[in-house]
């Protein structure tokens, strides 16, 4: 084998690991563009759906539009309902804060409505 030839060996390497290297990335790209595109239809769906959701420290609260309109808090581990309080009429969709011991939720015709964060019970 020539030096020459070696040197050509070297190269057609260098360009099939150029190549699996553009592969990679381009369907790493791919894969990241098709996962944002999920991700937004979610939150379409759930905005579509009339409800709004946060978490926060291992808690899910969640409005739900209506008449009456209801907010649930639910323990993300195990997904059991810790609370649920009944508002009033809620606008679809709703808005959900949550703050350091309060959530806040957007009622229908007023502008908030505070619950305590612990119990769901309304705070004045």
């Amino acid at each position: 084998m020539t030096d020459h030839d070696a040197k050509s060996g070297k190269r057609i390497v260098l360009i099939m690991l150029g190549l699996v290297l553009a592969a990679s990335v381009a369907a790493w790209f791919g894969a990241m563009v098709l996962e944002d595109k999920g991700q937004e239809a979610q939150l379409r769906g759930a905005a579509d759906s009339g409800s709004g959701a946060v978490v926060s420290e291992g808690v899910l609260y969640e409005a739900q539009a209506g008449d009456p309109g209801v907010v649930v808090a639910k323990d993300v581990g195990s997904g059991v309902e810790l609370w649920r309080s009944e508002v009033g009429s809620l606008a679809s969709p709703p808005s959900l804060s949550v703050q350091e011991k309060v959530v806040e939720v957007q009622i229908a015709g007023t502008p908030w409505m505070t619950l305590d964060r612990s119990t769901g019970e309304p705070v004045d």
